[in-house]
């Protein structure tokens, strides 16, 4: 039985260029790194989503990005492991409730200024609660809130913001990927996702771990890595022996691709 689980700028540059990129390396050791389309392909997203949620839309119909990216706007559009948790966290209000990015966008704004958090949406104990009429999402108001581990604080913080907007709480989005979520016991910041398990193992994403790429405890290998050998060797049994892991480790990589497709090329 397989379980599938469906999330600020450079400083300055020192005196030389040598020293600006090293400054530059080092502040992206540990973050996670990923292109959009990667991004997207972990997240179960379409990569329009991806930059139009982190960049914002231009054209005819052009509109504000909803997020902040962690490494700002920058010519290459890198998406580090914060961002690709709080694009899950956006994915799974737009699947269960039909807000408009507009007022996710604000309530994250609202809940970055008013709770200091720099990742309001991957951040531990985080809470959705939408208010206004059930039938009516267009009437709908999102507001977010944090640090508020005791349950009658956060109906009380809800009930409170809704009231100031005229509006009653009518229920609370899920963010049932959150289990899936190790948090940092200093920063409750997110710092590991178990994407994908099945009877074979777990594959994970850990920033500190293969720059944030999908990987398997286990071996220390990433699933591409396995998934590859078994493209390339041509049968589970020979990329086991190749890599000297177990045929399960290969059969766990190769079901995680079928799952979330084929990753995309450097």
């Amino acid at each position: 039985m397989t379980s599938h689980i469906r999330g600020g700028r450079a400083e300055a540059p020192l005196g030389s260029s040598g020293d600006a990129m090293i400054q530059s390396t080092e502040r992206l050791l540990g973050v996670g790194l990923y292109s959009p389309f990667e991004a997207a392909l972990y997240a179960q997203v379409r990569p329009q989503l991806v930059s139009q949620w982190l960049y914002g839309r231009q054209g005819e119909r052009p509109s504000e990005a909803v997020l902040d990216p962690q490494l700002g706007i920058t010519k290459e559009k890198i998406v580090t492991f914060l961002d690709f948790v709080q694009i899950l966290a956006i994915r799974r209000v737009r699947n269960e409730r039909d807000i408009s990015l507009q007022k996710i966008r604000q309530a994250y704004r609202r809940a970055k200024e008013e709770f200091d958090v720099l990742y309001p949406l991957a951040t531990q104990g985080v809470r959705i609660g939408v208010f206004g009429p059930p039938r009516r999402p267009d009437r709908q108001t999102v507001f977010i809130c944090l640090k508020k581990k005791d349950e009658a604080e956060v109906q009380q913080y809800f009930e409170l913001s809704g009231r100031e907007h005229g509006n009653q709480l009518i229920g609370e989005v899920v963010l049932t990927y959150s289990r899936f979520l190790d948090f940092d016991k200093d920063t409750d910041l997110a710092r590991k996702f178990t994407i994908f398990k099945s009877d074979y193992g777990a594959v994970t994403m850990d920033p500190e771990v293969r720059i944030g790429e999908p990987f398997i405890e286990a071996t220390g290998y990433t699933a591409y890595t396995l998934f590859n050998a078994y493209q390339t060797e041509g049968t589970i049994e020979r990329a086991a022996s190749v890599y000297d892991v177990s045929q399960d480790h290969i059969r766990l990589a190769i079901d995680f691709f079928a799952y979330v497709g084929p990753k995309p090329a450097a």
